[in-house]
């Protein structure tokens, strides 16, 4: 069975059915495994990001303003670029 077809069969069980489904799976050790190890894996690759200077600090809510007012700029400078050339 794939998982697909499993989804489905889920998707047709009732509710309190599908709500213990979905218990006894968080509870699977195999599936907590696992998910340990894609946690470790993305807190390596941020780790690996910030090592590499890919990231902004900012210290409060004013500074993230700035920061996303920014992406936004420059977003536009350049749609407004490759809408040009294409043109």
């Amino acid at each position: 069975m794939t998982v697909e077809e499993l989804k489905a069969e889920a998707a047709k069980l009732p509710p309190d059915d599908r709500f213990a489904l979905a218990e006894w799976i968080e509870q699977n050790a195999d599936i907590r495994s696992l998910r340990g190890m894609v946690l470790v894996r993305e807190i390596s690759i941020g780790l690996d990001e910030i090592d590499r200077g890919e990231c902004v600090e900012c210290n409060d809510e004013s500074e993230l303003g700035a920061f996303f007012d920014e992406v936004k700029t420059r977003g536009r400078q350049l749609l407004k670029t490759q809408r040009a050339s294409a043109a």
